[in-house]
C-alpha cells in the first residue's frame, strides 16, 4: 500500500502539532494547517487522501468545509471535535463526513481511523456477487450468495436508516420510527447474528454508532433483477 497522505485542519497549535508527529511516526504523509484558507492552499499544493477536520475553525466553520470536501470520491474526510450534541454529530455525518470523532481521542484510534478510512475509500469496487439486496416492502435482504434473509418490521427500519444515510452510517442514540421498542443496540445484534453466516457488513464505531460496510442496495417491486 502507498504511503497514505494526511491533512490536519485543527486551530488549537499544540494537538495540531502531536497529531501530526503521532502520524508521521505511524508511517504517514502528514501535515497540518489552522484553518479553511491554509486547507485550500494545501489542497492547492497536493493530493491528499484523508483531512482529518476540526469544526470549530477561525474563519469558514468547519461543516461548511467538510460539505465542500464531500464531492471528492477519492478523499477521506474524518470530523474531530469538541462538539458532542446529537444535533452537530448528525450534521457531521450529513455532511458526507466517513466518521465523526468527540475529542478527546487517543493519537492511536485516529491513527487507526485514518488507515481505516484510506481503506474504506480505496476498496476494490462492489461486483454482482458483493452486492446486499434490500426490499422494504417484502421486508427481505437477499446476501451476496443469494440466500433470503426475512426481516422484522424493525429490522427492516434499521436497514433502510442505513441505506438513507449517505455514509451508510448511524448514530447509536438512533430512534426508529416512534415506538420504544428494543434497544438500537439489541436490534444491530439480533441482525447480525442473522447476518453472520454470510458474512458481517456492519462495523460499530465505538462510541458513536454503527456502519454497513456492505454494498447495500434498496431495491423496490418494480426494479428487481
Amino acid at each position: 500500500m502507498s504511503t497514505i497522505r494526511c491533512l490536519v485542519v485543527e486551530d488549537n497549535p499544540r494537538l495540531r502539532a502531536d497529531l501530526v508527529f503521532y502520524l508521521a511516526n505511524s508511517g504517514l504523509c502528514a501535515e497540518g494547517v489552522g484553518d479553511g484558507r491554509q486547507l485550500d492552499q494545501a489542497m492547492n499544493a497536493t493530493e491528499w487522501d484523508v483531512i482529518v477536520l476540526d469544526l470549530g475553525l477561525p474563519g469558514e466553520d468547519g461543516l461548511s468545509i467538510a460539505r465542500r470536501l464531500a464531492s471528492r470520491a477519492d478523499l477521506g474526510l474524518v470530523i474531530l471535535t469538541a462538539r458532542d450534541r446529537l444535533e452537530d454529530r448528525l450534521a457531521g455525518w450529513e455532511s458526507g463526513a466517513q466518521v465523526y470523532l468527540v475529542k478527546p481521542v487517543p493519537l492511536e484510534e485516529i491513527a487507526a481511523v485514518v488507515n481505516a478510512v484510506y481503506r474504506q475509500i480505496h476498496r476494490t469496487p462492489a461486483t454482482e456477487e458483493s452486492i446486499w439486496r434490500f426490499y422494504p416492502e417484502r421486508r427481505e435482504l437477499i446476501v451476496p450468495n443469494g440466500t433470503v434473509i426475512t426481516l422484522t418490521h424493525r429490522e427492516r427500519l434499521l436497514l433502510r436508516a442505513f441505506f438513507d444515510s449517505p455514509q451508510r452510517c448511524i448514530p447509536r442514540d438512533l430512534t426508529l420510527a416512534q415506538d420504544a421498542g428494543a434497544a438500537l443496540d439489541t436490534l444491530i445484534h439480533r441482525l447480525r447474528r442473522k447476518l453472520r453466516p454470510h458474512g458481517d457488513p456492519i462495523r460499530t464505531l465505538y462510541g458513536e454508532g454503527f456502519a454497513f460496510d456492505g454494498d447495500l442496495r434498496c431495491l423496490t417491486e418494480t426494479n428487481l433483477d
